[in-house]
């Protein structure tokens, strides 16, 4: 007990009180242990996320980190998904507060990057929730308010995050969390386990995990980038396997996103070391020369023959960014609303071909960027694109110090910029709270 709690309750009533806690949660952990073990489970969760909270120190950031992508474990369309995630946000909200309470006055730190993402991540939960076009309801609200937690926790914590271990626990964290998702995927996958080839392989990669989709490729190049660039003397024999755990995982996500991804980030990690730079390069060309898995191979080349041309994946990407370009300059203040866009297909009739039928059920072009415009108008594309500005300028600023967490989220940065042109990982909640917690190691550095 603290010297003020001495003064002001006897030594009785402190007992009484300890013996009332115990009598009251003892019979409670029973009861919840025999007819609701998942509540228990989260009881006990909680009050160990609490109890790693007021310890403080850099623990809380690395669970935190490690439990965001640990998501992706559970069925997307399941309940569990959302009761996870909304204990996600409330873990997010407790140590949000407590770092405030801890540090009321934040020290300098970047506000611009705050201010767009921020403000991103508002517009979005408005728009997702309609209240900006079907007007207020108090359930909208508080789904709107519970959307918003994580971009709370990114406005009350980044800033007070001045010391670089909980930067390098958070980012750590996300890398655990990517390997052990990549290791579950890998154990599961049938094109390694039964060698299925070509369009076969490229499908069951959907079913493996319950909500497995092109961001988890993406997921996995984040903590692929994290790794190579953790600077840590004798750490090549931890991370080594950790590495080929997630570079596996990339190749059999068949995401060809996340290939360009994998690429443009690696290479990003070593620029300005010319001999690793070039051995990095040589590398690459000899691994996708020579040691490539058919499957992957089988793969790539589905992608375009000089006999056929594209194929259907990557044409119905290309009709779809001609649709996104013409929904955003047919209402370029406004955009067409939030979930509108396959409504606009069908509507105008630019839905499209593939296998002799239109497509209409596409919820989105296939291009981070340009759904932002064709949703959410011009403001909510500027919004978007000043997020990564934003970002790419605070990474380079401190990378331009010499600062290894600097050049890798750079990296990380980067990789998530090039798999957004292709689809809209951060329009997944899952990946957009792993950014944003990425982001979150760029704000309060300003001593480095």
């Amino acid at each position: 007990m603290s010297r003020l709690s001495a003064l002001v309750a006897p030594e009785y009533a402190r007992t009484g009180t300890a013996l009332l806690i115990g009598l009251v949660v003892a019979p409670l952990t029973g009861v919840l242990a025999a007819t609701q073990p998942f509540l228990l489970l989260a009881f006990l969760g909680a009050a160990a996320w609490v109890f790693l909270v007021l310890r403080g120190g850099a623990a809380a950031f690395f669970v935190m980190g490690t439990a965001a992508p640990l998501l992706y474990l559970i069925d997307v369309r399941s309940a569990l998904f959302g009761q996870a995630l909304l204990a996600l946000y409330g873990m997010a909200l407790i140590h949000a507060l407590y770092q405030v309470a801890q540090q009321p006055d934040a020290r300098r730190w970047n506000r611009r990057l705050v201010f767009f993402a921020v403000g991103w991540g508002v517009v979005v939960a408005l728009a997702e929730r309609a209240l900006l076009s079907e007007g207020v309801s108090l359930r909208r609200l508080v789904m709107t308010a519970i959307s918003t937690l994580p971009y709370l926790w990114f406005a009350l914590t980044a800033p007070r995050m001045a010391k670089g271990d909980q930067a390098h626990a958070l980012l750590g964290g996300v890398a655990i969390g990517a390997t052990v998702v990549a290791g579950a995927f890998l154990t599961n996958s049938r094109s390694l386990t039964e060698g299925l080839q070509g369009r076969d392989a490229w499908i069951d990669t959907y079913t493996v995990i319950g909500s497995l989709k092109n961001s988890l490729g993406l997921l996995w190049v984040i903590g692929w980038t994290l790794l190579l660039g953790w600077r840590t003397r004798g750490g090549w024999m931890l991370r080594a396997p950790l590495l080929a755990i997630l570079l596996a995982a990339i190749l059999f996500s068949f995401s060809r996103s996340s290939y360009m991804a994998l690429i443009v980030a690696t290479l990003m990690v070593y620029r300005g070391h010319s001999l690793k730079l070039w051995v990095i390069a040589g590398s690459i060309g000899a691994f996708v020369l020579f040691d490539l898995p058919e499957a992957v191979w089988a793969r790539l080349q589905m992608t375009w023959s000089p006999g056929r041309g594209f194929d259907p994946s990557a044409e119905t990407r290309i009709d779809l960014w001609v649709a996104a370009i013409n929904a955003f300059l047919s209402a370029p203040l406004t955009g067409i609303g939030w979930g509108k866009f396959s409504e606009y297909l069908v509507r105008t009739g630019q839905a499209p071909i593939a296998a002799g039928s239109a497509v209409y059920d596409l919820g989105y072009a296939h291009n981070y960027f340009l759904s932002a415009f064709a949703m959410l108008g011009i403001g909510g594309g500027m919004l978007n694109i000043g997020v990564f500005l934003a970002a790419w300028r605070r990474a380079r600023t401190l990378a331009a110090r010499q600062s290894p967490l600097g050049r890798v989220v750079q990296a990380a940065v980067l990789a998530v910029f090039v798999a957004s042109m292709f689809g809209e990982p951060l329009f997944d909640p899952i990946l957009a709270f792993v950014f944003v917690l990425i982001l979150a190691c760029l704000v309060g550095q300003e001593g480095e």
